[in-house]
């Protein structure tokens, strides 16, 4: 099974007991963190599970499709984010244990949040622009240091729980104080785990590690961890993230014994490009490109004279040229490090090139939020059936199923083959509604009528119905939106890897490209304003951006912008003689 791993790979596979992986990009994080997997459920002891906990739900598809492509029982692989660990296997079971969540569990999805966060601001004469973090200590108190705030945090919480909802940061802290509270617990959650992977560790909050902390080391030698990530790769350090040392790790988990390891070869990118991202390194690892073309000079170019009006008319020269190259569109990535650059530029290259398919944030107007329960009913009903979906349908029927059994939603007396059974419902059903919207409201309501599901007796299929469609609908009513309503455009949303990428810097962590193409490359987009070290958040940003190219790397810092205009400072701080457009 271990066939076509190197030495070290093969190394962080095979060691017993708690590891801490370092990866540097492209050395084959996500083919070890699988490979660890698969060898642990080939060794699975009696109705013990492996955990693999990613930083998005992306990640998580990643590894249970390759698990499937090893041919090995993904059944007892539980993959997705931490924060649908702790619902799954934390609140959902215990939430008798907490008064404020004793009669159950709803989480409020980001349309809610938002629209009450914005309800207060009004409320309190707060720009809807003011930052501020409802994140909680450990201790129960603010993360959010402006006091001025608190009063507004308060007031956004009352509304949340007048509403019996939580949101993230509410879920993450509940389960570490029912895990705090109750030893007991934590040493039953820990007898489940034979392994617990947690990829892009150095993005872990500290909450997060907590909670860990108190799974493992409610019995260390049965429960093992596997850290892999890298800390130059440490970009959500103002989310919260903590990319901590092995010391730092060491001490947070009672002084475990952690094996560290490192994986240095790239297996991705030309040695020009390494050379070239090294600039912005802070961890001095030696990097060396095991590429097959790994002596090609690629191209790697820097233009910061282009007006950003004309900005995506350049990037849409440069895409069709990779194109007439021969380079897949699934190939071709389009990065900015600000979600508002991102949006309108991936509907202007729509428009510049309408032949080229695009896998781009905010071309379709349902509400992409995976926690929401009818968002999960939709993708199943808007990817059709085919060969090659057939896994990933499956795996979205069971997690569904999953789901539904914890809410106490009856779904077929008899258990067997239930996954299946849902999937030939939903295949059966058809609208002949030609907008988007409609067809999935008309959808749902056939499958509560075939499954006999009474709405009104389940409190969170109501809740999640209202925010699915009230956030889908308010995205298709604002005119400076300009989405289509049409079913194709709904339907867009769910093609992944089938065209040229855009998406933000922290949205394609962990996957390269051949041609990287970066905009919005100035001060106060990197670093972001507010960063506590802007010099240190603008680096690893810059790494991040710069490595996820194999051979080309096209990177502009456009001129126009109101207030940012300059170029950010580690990048004109390099020496570098940059190849013509």
């Amino acid at each position: 099974m271990l066939e076509g791993l190197n030495d070290e790979q093969r190394l962080a596979v095979t060691t017993p007991g708690h590891v801490l992986l370092t990866a540097c990009p492209g050395s084959g994080k996500t083919r070890v963190l699988t490979f660890r997997v698969a060898h642990e459920l080939e060794k699975l002891r009696y109705k013990k599970i492996v955990a693999a906990l990613t930083f998005n739900n992306r990640a998580a598809d990643e590894i249970k499709r390759r698990v499937d492509q090893l041919d090995m029982d993904s059944g007892k692989l539980w993959a997705g984010t931490i924060h649908a660990f702790c619902l799954e296997w934390i609140l959902h079971l215990y939430c008798g244990y907490i008064p404020e969540i004793q009669n159950g569990v709803i989480i409020a999805d980001e349309y809610c949040v938002e629209e009450l966060l914005n309800e207060i601001k009004t409320e309190f004469g707060c720009s809807r622009y003011q930052k501020l973090s409802t994140r909680i200590n450990p201790d129960g108190s603010n993360f959010e240091t402006d006091e001025s705030l608190y009063d507004l945090i308060d007031a956004y919480r009352e509304k949340l729980r007048a509403g019996k909802l939580i949101d993230f940061d509410q879920l993450l802290y509940l389960s570490y104080r029912v895990l705090n509270d109750y030893p007991k617990i934590a040493k039953t959650i820990n007898s489940l785990f034979q392994l617990i992977c947690v990829d892009e560790y150095q993005d872990t909050q500290e909450l997060q590690y907590k909670i860990l902390s108190k799974i493992i080391c409610a019995n260390p030698n049965q429960t093992s961890i596997f850290f892999v990530g890298d800390r130059d790769q440490a970009i959500y350090g103002s989310l919260g993230g903590v990319a901590k040392s092995l010391k730092e790790i060491i001490q947070e988990f009672n002084g475990i014994s952690i094996t560290e390891l490192e994986l240095s070869g790239n297996y991705h990118s030309t040695q020009r490009s390494i050379d070239y991202y090294r600039h912005f390194q802070t961890e001095h690892i030696e990097i060396e490109s095991r590429a097959a073309y790994s002596a090609e000079q690629g191209r790697i170019c820097f233009n910061n004279a282009v007006h950003y009006q004309d900005i995506g008319t350049s990037i849409a020269r440069i895409i069709q040229q990779a194109l007439d190259e021969g380079i897949p569109e699934k190939e071709i990535c389009v990065l900015a490090p600000q979600w508002w650059l991102v949006i309108p530029m991936g509907r202007l290259l729509r428009q510049l090139l309408p032949d080229v398919n695009l896998d781009a944030v905010g071309l379709s107007p349902l509400v992409r939020n995976k926690e929401n329960i009818w968002f999960k009913f939709a993708r199943l009903f808007l990817v059709e059936p085919a060969p090659n979906m057939y896994f990933v349908r499956s795996r979205w029927a069971n997690e569904l199923l999953v789901e539904l059994d914890l809410l106490a939603v009856p779904i077929f007396s008899d258990m067997d083959r239930r996954g299946k059974k849902l999937l030939k419902c939903i295949n059966g059903i058809k609208s002949d509604e030609t907008e988007g919207i409609e067809y999935l409201e008309a959808c749902f309501v056939m499958l509560l009528s075939e499954l006999d599901i009474t709405i009104e007796l389940h409190p969170t299929l109501q809740i999640h119905w209202k925010y699915f469609f009230e956030g889908t609908r308010a995205k298709l009513d604002d005119t400076k939106s300009n989405y289509s309503s049409d079913l194709p455009s709904f339907k867009r949303l769910f093609r992944h890897n089938n065209g040229v990428v855009v998406n933000t810097c922290h949205g394609i962590k962990g996957e390269e490209f051949q041609t990287v193409i970066c905009f919005g490359l100035l001060n106060g987009f990197i670093p972001n304003k507010g960063e506590a070290d802007p010099e240190y958040a603008a680096n690893k940003l810059l790494y991040v951006i710069c490595s996820r190219a194999k051979k080309n790397l096209y990177l502009f810092a456009e001129q126009g912008h109101k207030k940012n205009t300059v170029v950010t400072q580690q990048l004109s701080a390099v020496a570098y003689t940059y190849d013509g457009f």
